[in-house]
């Protein structure tokens, strides 16, 4: 035990000294949830100024006068400060108070405004940007005499209309979400592309994820055995407690990477709602991640096991390319019928894809996305591929003796399935 934590020990930290693993793992998906929590503060400061600046100018008035030559004005409203509109009797009146510095402007209603509806506004500068800023007031006044004070009249007939913008892509959103299609990720979410195609990018991360580790873990076991490193490394640790240490290292390695882009695609659909333009109806179920890393840590134990025994019976890191394709075929089969059955997530096929142990990693957490698989696949499909992960495991580990670690001989696919077969 004390050696395979040693080898552990020594091939994480090894990952770990890698810009490039530290990047791809860690460095993309922090880059992404801080992007979009970026964004969001920024959102959230102009829309903060903006309501405090509507604020600000909803309480900055002018102190201006009125002279009412039509007697229409008989009293304020309640909602204008005290002491906004002084009524003066004369417009020399109103001049004097305005030279004064006592208002800053003042308005003229005249005699006949009821037949012509002229309003005279009086300022001592001319501003065009300000100009007209406060008449509001004046003439909320006016309305609210004409219609006897009555306050709700006169709102009702100074806004007769509430106005409503409506996104139609929103609307379209909204829509789908009251009829549960956007509720979840998947194809039936046909408003929302990114909703929609959700399902396939959690599936891509689970396949680049088991494939990027299990390579590299094929790469590593045919280079130590072209260079000749096998033979130092087993005059101090037998082949069993190699291919233990190295397996288990690199599916932590592999776990890591799998929670960090799963945590960082959770907090992006978190907190990047309204960047994202998703519906107010939509959840990303944190089940999904749980059930992710489980199909990810039985895919990665099948497979990287697999490429653990092929790179044993490989002697030439040159044939890296073709024992990879041959030894991830059944997993890359899979990720193509996940593509093709996207939109059909509940076929027969789907569901025995799923639950075969070869596939099931990838087809299974496609199906989970979508939402609505009966509890019992998903559990029959983790029975399933223990078991085989188990005789996976048992089978390599009998390949890895010291007789095929240290053979010459060329890698072909009959050789390997035949150790395979002979070993369990």
């Amino acid at each position: 035990m004390k050696k395979i934590l040693e080898i552990m020990k020594y091939e994480i930290n090894t990952a770990l000294g890698r810009k490039s693993y530290l990047f791809v793992a860690f460095g993309i998906p922090l880059i992404a949830v801080v992007i979009f929590a970026g964004i969001n503060i920024v959102k959230s400061n102009i829309n903060k100024d903006s309501a405090g600046q509507q604020e600000e100018m909803s309480f900055k008035f002018e102190k201006e006068g009125y002279v009412d030559e039509a007697g229409i004005v008989t009293s304020i409203p309640e909602d204008i400060p005290a002491g906004i509109l002084t009524s003066f009797s004369t417009e020399n009146a109103a001049s004097e108070a305005m030279e004064a510095g006592q208002i800053n402007a003042y308005y003229v209603i005249p005699a006949d405004y009821v037949e012509s509806g002229d309003l005279i506004y009086v300022h001592p500068e001319v501003n065009p940007i300000a100009e007209g800023g406060q008449n509001w007031v004046m003439i909320w006044t006016i309305y609210y005499n004409l219609l006897d004070r009555k306050i709700d009249l006169a709102s009702n007939v100074w806004s007769p209309a509430n106005y409503v913008r409506q996104d139609l892509s929103l609307a379209a959103s909204q829509g789908a979400t009251t009829n549960g299609e956007c509720s979840r990720p998947g194809y039936t979410c046909e408003s929302n592309a990114l909703i929609q195609l959700l399902p396939i990018f959690i599936m891509a991360i689970i396949y680049v994820s088991i494939v990027s580790g299990g390579s590299y873990l094929l790469r590593l076991v045919s280079s130590e055995k072209d260079s000749r490193v096998m033979e130092l490394l087993l005059l101090s640790a037998s082949p069993n407690q190699l291919l233990n240490g190295k397996v288990i290292s690199y599916c932590i390695l592999g776990f890591l990477q799998v929670l960090a882009w799963l945590g960082a695609v959770y907090l992006v659909f978190r907190i990047g709602g309204a960047t994202l333009r998703l519906p107010p109806g939509f959840s990303l179920p944190i089940s999904l991640l749980i059930w992710g890393i489980i199909f990810f840590i039985l895919g990665y134990a099948i497979y990287a096991t697999m490429m653990a025994g092929a790179g044993a019976l490989t002697p030439k890191l040159s044939q890296y390319t073709s024992v990879y394709f041959v030894v991830s075929s059944p997993l890359l089969i899979a990720y193509f019928f996940s593509l093709m059955l996207a939109m059909r997530p509940h076929s027969t096929l789907a569901v025995v894809l799923s639950i075969f142990p070869l596939s099931a990693p990838i087809m299974m957490i496609t199906r989970l996305a979508v939402g609505n698989v009966p509890l019992w696949q998903p559990i029959t499909a983790v029975v399933l591929s223990i078991l085989m992960a188990v005789l996976i495991i048992r089978a390599v580990a009998r390949m890895f003796r010291t007789q095929m670690l240290l053979s010459g001989q060329p890698f072909s696919i009959q050789r390997y399935l035949k150790a395979l077969m002979n070993s369990s």
